[in-house]
């Protein structure tokens, strides 16, 4: 086989086993789950098209023959929309890593890029940070520097505690309650209401060494974020929030482009939310702790998010199902059995 016939089947290859994983930082499970989605489309073209693996090139990739393996994944396979559209996003991945290895294939990234979402999937209704994500903006501060230490524990803290960000500028030192056996804060919180939450070991950790550093000989009724104007110690305002986390935001998005551009203080609390709902937490509970007056609104956390569907998926496991059901009818050998061991199909 020619080096310019290999081109596909290399850029397959690093996408499954060297792109997702160290790049993308995915779980081997999720990784999975994309591999599953392109050996599906493998399987429909060898079945439904006769086009066998080592006859695959990027023209099995136009528009038209997408859009007839998610019909056929429908009509015939009786797959959700929710299914669709991970099969969809797996491939239109793929495409988009292969336009940015070569630009001679953007056309038929944007091809493809351009089929919509299936409906009847209730999109997401807020936006979070995955944990993966959490560590990796945890990181960006420069914590050698005052300014540094100060945005990180803003971060942290404004992520554990779940308040919104004119809760966290309105805390005084006289919100953080000690007890023998725990600390919690008082977060004055919408509708006049005050809620208690608890902080655990980690985060008193970081507590204390921003109160020792910040707050020598402050005052208990000192804002506990401040800024200093004129060499007075003012309450520190949601733009200069605002600005720091946008700045980190930007990086971590240069870091890695999944990671959402725009970061805001809310999102913090979003993500604090959908980790609690994510371990089965109750919603009830989820409503109490950000402190929403009814249960609708906390609701909103409740969608199957991609990764919630990428277990759903591997719960079943489709592949087992189907890929491994046509594999057995026949046993390729040759050519096709290298590239798909090649590929990591086999």
């Amino acid at each position: 086989m020619k080096k310019n016939e290999m081109h596909f089947y290399q850029l397959l290859r690093d996408f499954l086993t060297d792109y997702l994983i160290t790049k993308r930082n995915f779980s081997d499970k999720t990784a999975r789950a994309y591999r599953q989605s392109l050996n599906l489309l493998r399987n429909y073209l060898r079945e439904e098209k006769n086009i066998s693996f080592d006859r695959m090139e990027f023209s099995c990739f136009s528009r038209s023959v997408i859009y007839d393996f998610l019909m056929w994944l429908k009509n015939t396979q009786k797959n959700s929309a929710q299914t669709l559209n991970l099969r969809l996003s797996a491939i239109k991945s793929f495409l988009k890593y292969c336009s940015e290895e070569d630009m001679e294939l953007m056309p038929v990234y944007l091809d493809v890029a351009s089929i919509h979402a299936f409906k009847g999937v209730k999109q997401p209704g807020v936006e979070y940070l995955t944990q993966i994500q959490l560590k990796l903006l945890f990181s960006l501060p420069d914590i050698t520097t005052r300014l540094g230490r100060r945005d990180r524990f803003f971060i942290i803290f404004a992520y554990e505690t779940g308040a919104r960000i004119q809760e966290l500028l309105d805390l005084q030192l006289n919100s953080i309650i000690r007890s023998d056996t725990s600390v919690r804060v008082r977060i004055h919180g919408k509708g006049n209401k005050t809620r208690y939450v608890p902080l655990l070991g980690s985060t008193v950790k970081h507590l204390d060494a921003y109160l020792a550093s910040f707050h020598k000989g402050s005052p208990l009724g000192a804002s506990l974020f401040y800024t200093i104007h004129e060499s007075q110690k003012t309450q520190m305002k949601a733009g200069t929030v605002d600005y720091f986390l946008k700045k980190y935001g930007k990086l971590a998005h240069k870091a890695d482009t999944a990671f959402p551009e725009g970061l805001h203080a809310h999102m913090l609390r979003h993500s604090i939310a959908m980790a609690m709902h994510k371990k089965g937490i109750p919603i009830s509970y989820i409503r109490d702790f950000l402190g929403h007056s009814s249960i609708e609104t906390t609701s909103v956390y409740s969608y199957s998010d991609e990764e919630t569907i990428t277990k759903a998926l591997e719960s079943v496991d489709l592949e087992g199902t189907i890929g491994k059901t046509i594999a057995k009818q026949k046993n390729w050998k040759g050519k096709e059995q290298y590239l798909l061991e090649y590929c990591g199909f086999s």
